[in-house]
């Protein structure tokens, strides 16, 4: 059965619910309902998604003591 298109929250939401009636895992069932929806992984991160890393530039700084 064809899943809803559209990016509110409550369509993806009965997306992955369908998804995962229909015998999908919840990552592969939110994958699909989120690409579905259009949502790219740049735009999750723009709503406030998980930092997966570091980076470089923000790495531990060496203390030299003091001047």
């Amino acid at each position: 059965m064809p899943l809803k298109t559209g990016s509110s929250n409550k369509t993806k939401s009965r997306n992955i619910k369908k998804l995962m009636n229909e015998g999908y895992k919840q990552n592969q069932a939110v994958a699909i309902a989120l690409s579905e929806a259009g949502e790219t992984p740049a735009k999750r991160m723009a709503r406030g998604g998980m930092v997966k890393g570091f980076s470089p530039i923000a790495r531990p700084q060496r203390f030299l003591g003091v001047l």
